[in-house]
């Protein structure tokens, strides 16, 4: 994270970079794999500090979750660190990991292990598969190797899809369906987060019920009844690296003949919509689709009705300093012309590479059916000065505008869509004219 500076304007906004990979260890992505399947136990190959980088991940999510007056209802499995020292980076740390296992059978007593490696054991070379290998035999359980070497094998998405792959491969083989029983596929903040609880809201209007969320939240003695799922639902977004989640679902139902919802998920209204009826064909009843549909537009009309009062003719900017592969407008666009709110500027920050902007305008054009001013320039002060609100990818740091800071990972669904309304409505309620920033 940086701050820049435009000393024309004097604004200062807080950048957030995205790449197309991030710089992530495979290891807590194996964790996160199997970190609420009671009956496992998970061992990282690796000095002590790498089992509190998954702790100190884990301790995040659960912060929001409390933040979202939701509890988390199911307990972690143990994760062990095997400690390994200076001295084994020369005498090799086989030994410290038998020992290491010993030690959680003795304790723990799983009926799954999993073991992930890090970087020091990818570097001194330590046969891991080996050594799960022979615990196997020794101890009459599976044990599972993801042999990545932290971040030499990858990022936090190779650890976790591979670790779903394995788990794939060698515990799930198919069977009858059962009708009426969902699959949720990724993980999201888990079963207790938004989207998560969104997606069973959705679903339970056509019937549906949600009974597992692969991999991470099925105990181990349930992994054999998977594949009886008759629905797959991937849980993700457009922006986020599809490659392991829509390639896992692919596996999954040429594997197991589960038909999966891909391509399309319900983050913003005209995607929740499309998603729905997605689900309705695959249901063969699109008449109960189109009738959900009504129902949740009539919920956020009904709420819409509540906050014009407030929102009606007040003057937004929208700034933008995410790339098209990020953020897509078009669903902000949307929320604040049902707001009834005028938008009088979009801002295209200076973070954004020739190409993106280029993009990005493109995008606002095909939605706006009015010309508005788009600035791309950084001479933006003058538009920020007249809004009620600016509702931006990105801080503006030191400036007295209210600011509505659009979600890095977007909301589900029609709640998803009533939260953004209502923090935004806040944020316009709050006392004085100017000043203050809000987040959903």
């Amino acid at each position: 994270m940086e701050q820049k500076t435009d000393a024309k304007n004097k604004l200062t906004t807080k950048w957030l970079f995205t790449k197309n990979r991030s710089c992530s260890c495979t290891m807590p992505g194996v964790w996160r794999a199997v970190s609420f399947c009671d009956g496992c136990a998970v061992i990282f190959h690796g000095p002590e500090g790498c089992s509190h980088v998954a702790t100190l991940m884990d301790l995040g999510a659960q912060y929001r979750i409390i933040g979202d007056h939701m509890d988390e209802k199911v307990d972690a499995v143990p994760l062990i660190a095997s400690g390994l020292q200076e001295k084994d980076s020369i005498f090799g740390g086989a030994e410290r990991l038998r020992g290491c296992i010993a030690y959680v059978m003795k304790t723990w007593h799983p009926k799954c292990l999993v073991i992930a490696t890090s970087c020091v054991a990818g570097v001194i070379g330590d046969d891991v598969e080996q050594e799960a290998e022979d615990a196997e035999n020794e101890y009459h359980i599976p044990v599972l190797c993801v042999p990545y070497g932290g971040f030499l094998g990858g990022e936090y998405s190779e650890g976790y899809f591979q670790t779903a792959k394995l788990i794939m491969e060698r515990f799930i083989k198919p069977q009858p369906q059962v009708p009426g029983t969902i699959l949720l596929l990724g993980d999201q903040m888990g079963p207790c987060g938004q989207y998560a609880r969104e997606v069973k809201r959705l679903l339970s209007g056509f019937g549906l019920q949600v009974k597992w969320q692969f991999p991470g939240y099925v105990p181990f003695a349930q992994w054999k009844d998977l594949s009886s799922a008759s629905l797959l639902i991937p849980l993700s977004y457009a922006g986020q690296t599809q490659g392991g989640l829509e390639k896992t679902a692919a596996e999954w139902e040429d594997k197991f003949g589960t038909p999966s919802v891909r391509d399309v998920y319900p983050v913003g209204w005209q995607n929740t919509c499309e998603w729905l009826r997605k689900i309705a064909r695959l249901l063969q009843d699109e008449a109960l689709g189109e009738r959900i549909i009504k129902e949740e537009e009539a919920r956020l009309n009904d709420f819409v009705d509540t906050i014009l009062p407030v929102t009606k003719n007040k003057k937004a900017v929208l700034g933008i300093g995410r790339g098209p592969r990020w953020y897509n407008p078009a669903e902000t666009l949307h929320t604040i012309q049902r707001m009834q709110m005028d938008i009088t500027a979009v801002v295209l920050y200076d973070k954004l590479m020739e190409e993106e902007k280029e993009a990005v305008t493109a995008m606002v054009k095909e939605w706006v059916l009015v010309t508005i001013p788009i600035i791309s320039d950084g001479n933006f002060q003058q538009v920020l000065e007249s809004a009620d609100v600016l509702i931006t990818t990105d801080e503006i740091m030191d400036n007295p505008v209210k600011q509505f800071f659009i979600p890095m990972v977007p909301l589900a669904g029609t709640d998803g869509e009533i939260i953004l309304m209502r923090t935004i409505y806040r944020l316009l309620c709050r006392y004085g004219n100017k000043g203050g920033i809000a987040y959903a």
